[in-house]
């Protein structure tokens, strides 16, 4: 049986579907590939698919050290992204983890009406989950003083995933290279304090989320950011349509770790619901397990 040449298969897509992009945001200092399960289903699904890498944000495997651009410029990427897939699309989704999910709420902020919904997964808007130390709340002096030039964050176990096969895959990767799919093994404090702003930026602007829909995903036992991020979404978000899903079975970086197969089909079935315009409800939170 030969192979379909690709404007074939396009024949078998939804018009609805084929008018609807979606825009990838991986995590702090890290690269697409955290995203790539959901890039697949989607790509397979029909959908154009830009997993973006955005200098002075992604890991530069190219560069000696790993040097963070100001957040607005991270921004700056994005809404260029934006700009250039709403001359050919009428629809553009943002889907983003961890930090990608903060990037996401900036870059709607910035958007206003140009982005039409949101995926959400691991939003940390708030670090509270059950493995961040009390010291935590000193990071600010590493952020904001000189002490900053002598710290940096290591990944450490369980590198965001339950399961305990990734888990060990990921140790292994990190130790003959400095990239996982669960990220950089180091953070420096430039990355991280850029970060930190750019969540103060979106807490205090999530009033200005202009998409109708957005879809949160977390894990139960997020180590990195309790679910208590998710009412932080639902206090602030004015969107006409907030659904969230627990997952049951996951730590922080839910697209990779157990329960990977249910986020991605929920967030297909959201694409699905946006390219088609259905399914629109009343902001609910869900308890799904896998």
């Amino acid at each position: 049986m030969s192979a379909r040449e690709p404007s074939s298969l396009l024949s078998f897509v939804h018009p609805a579907v084929q008018r609807t992009a979606v825009v990838l945001l991986h995590g702090l200092c890290s690269t697409p590939d955290e995203l790539l399960t959901v890039q697949s289903a989607l790509r397979d699904g029909g959908y154009t698919v830009h997993p973006m890498s955005i200098p002075g944000y992604s890991f530069d495997a190219s560069a000696p050290m790993q040097q963070a651009a100001p957040f607005q410029q991270w921004l700056d990427s994005i809404e260029a992204q934006v700009a250039a897939l709403r001359e050919t699309h009428e629809r553009v989704l943002l889907v983003g983890i961890s930090a990608g999910s903060s990037l996401a709420l900036g870059a709607a902020i910035r958007c206003g009406d140009a982005v039409d919904a949101l995926v959400l997964m691991s939003t940390t808007l708030r670090f509270d989950g059950w493995a961040i130390p009390r010291t935590q709340m000193l990071l600010p002096l590493a952020y904001y003083t000189p002490l900053g030039r002598f710290w940096q964050y290591r990944e450490r176990p369980p590198y965001g995933v339950k399961n305990e096969r990734v888990r060990a895959w990921i140790e292994r990767e990190l130790r003959h290279r400095k990239i996982s799919r669960a990220g950089s093994s180091v953070i420096g404090v430039s990355h991280l304090r850029e970060h930190h702003r750019l969540i103060r930026h979106v807490r205090a602007n999530l009033h200005r989320v202009q998409c109708d829909r957005v879809l949160a995903l977390h894990a139960q036992q997020d180590e990195v950011a309790s679910v208590a991020n998710l009412e932080i979404l639902a206090r602030g978000l004015r969107c006409r349509s907030f659904r969230s899903v627990v997952v049951s079975n996951s730590y922080h970086m839910i697209t990779i770790d157990n329960d990977r197969q249910q986020v991605v089909r929920e967030t297909v079935a959201f694409a699905d619901e946006v390219a088609h315009g259905t399914g629109a409800d009343a902001p609910s939170f869900s308890l799904k397990a896998s």
